[in-house]
């Protein structure tokens, strides 16, 4: 059975931290399932990509908030963090190509890269969603037993 968690936060740059702490404590404190370091760490690092993408580049940071939605579920994690579009029209997280010197548009390659599965929100919401998945062995490593389904 999935437990499901929403905060929705002020489109401000400061307010990333925050919603990092959230979902940080959060995943923590479900130690019933046995989620790896390695996985928070990793939700953590995302929700702070997402955010920074929608307070950066959506109405979400130009007044107004973003969300985010924190599924926890046997072996798997999915967030969502919810923008408030674009004002000329909705925006699609999208992976940009990137050089080695770019100082920035490495968010969606990260999330890309650690998710088990991502995409957009469906309409009429704008933002994206992602999941991060674990199997028994690797919560073994961290010292967990197995969670049970």
């Amino acid at each position: 059975m999935a437990v499901v968690y929403f905060q929705r936060f002020p489109g401000w740059a400061e307010q990333v931290g925050r919603a990092r702490f959230w979902v940080d404590n959060l995943l923590c404190a479900h130690s019933d399932f046995r989620i790896p370091d390695d996985t928070v760490a990793s939700a953590v690092l995302l929700v702070s990509e997402a955010a920074t993408n929608a307070v950066r580049y959506t109405a979400s940071g130009r007044g107004g908030r973003f969300g985010v939605t924190l599924m926890i579920e046997p072996r798997a994690v999915t967030i969502e963090v919810e923008d408030e579009g674009c004002p000329a029209g909705g925006t699609v997280p999208f992976i940009r190509p990137i050089t080695p010197l770019a100082q920035h548009g490495r968010g969606m390659t990260l999330i890309d890269h650690l998710a088990a599965a991502w995409g957009p929100l469906h309409h009429p919401r704008t933002g994206v969603t992602f999941t991060l998945t674990w199997d028994d062995a690797s919560a073994r490593r961290a010292g967990r037993a197995p969670a049970t389904a």
